[in-house]
């Protein structure tokens, strides 16, 4: 091989080197790209007091079935606002004010037909980690928005954030609020107060109420009897 054969082929060899670092270099722009979007758009929106990343399970008459994606929902002074993420693109941007909210509640998630093939124990998947949000939409149609909880990474980690978001609510005074408003519109008479003191305890059990509110509720459904 010529003097000439070996420059040209060390100059191939040196373009490929570099084109190769180039590449490399914009892929790992791309990946980091990626990522300053994807930790923005999980960022709670301003005025936020915090944020919770949800995926949709059902309840809007616009999006009949589940679908994936992670949503953040957003917990303002006075309203829910869900943000979509790019992973959810298909899902446009809502606010829930607390004036319209009637109830909410931490539920069991369902587990799918596929979930209890794959795992030993199906019942370990059915934690209460899904949100109920019940309130009356722009149209004065009731809707009950069903979401389930993805911060926490696991699913036993999910439940412990909807009981953590539960307590952040409460020390917020915004649970207090809508459990006021529910008690206002349902204006219990005194033969519905049993009814009343049940649906205090399923508060109490899904961690809603604490004891000590339970009591004190129940203290005053009683003197009314």
């Amino acid at each position: 091989m010529g003097l000439f054969d070996k420059q040209a082929l060390g100059e191939k060899f040196s373009a490929i080197k570099d084109k190769t670092k180039e590449t490399v270099k914009k892929a790992s722009d791309n990946i980091k790209e990626h990522h300053e979007a994807s930790k923005e758009a999980k960022a709670p929106i301003e005025g936020a007091l915090t944020r919770y990343g949800v995926s949709y399970v059902g309840g809007l008459i616009q999006y009949p079935k589940r679908k994936s994606g992670e949503i953040g929902l957003n917990i303002m002074e006075n309203s829910f606002i869900l943000k979509p993420t790019s992973g959810a693109g298909w899902f446009e941007q809502m606010e829930i004010p607390y004036d319209s909210v009637h109830d909410l509640q931490i539920v069991k998630r369902t587990v799918s037909a596929a979930e209890g093939l794959m795992s030993s124990n199906s019942a370990d998947l059915a934690t209460d980690n899904n949100i109920e949000i019940t309130y009356i939409n722009p149209e004065n149609i009731e809707t009950v928005l069903r979401l389930e909880m993805l911060t926490g990474l696991t699913v036993n980690g999910t439940a412990v954030k909807c009981k953590e978001m539960i307590d952040f609510l409460r020390q917020k005074q915004i649970l207090p609020r809508l459990l006021k408003k529910n008690q206002a519109a349902a204006a219990p008479v005194q033969d519905d107060i049993p009814a009343q003191i049940q649906k205090l305890n399923a508060l109490k059990e899904a961690g809603i109420l604490t004891d000590e509110e339970f009591q004190a509720k129940k203290a005053d459904l009683l003197a009314k009897m």
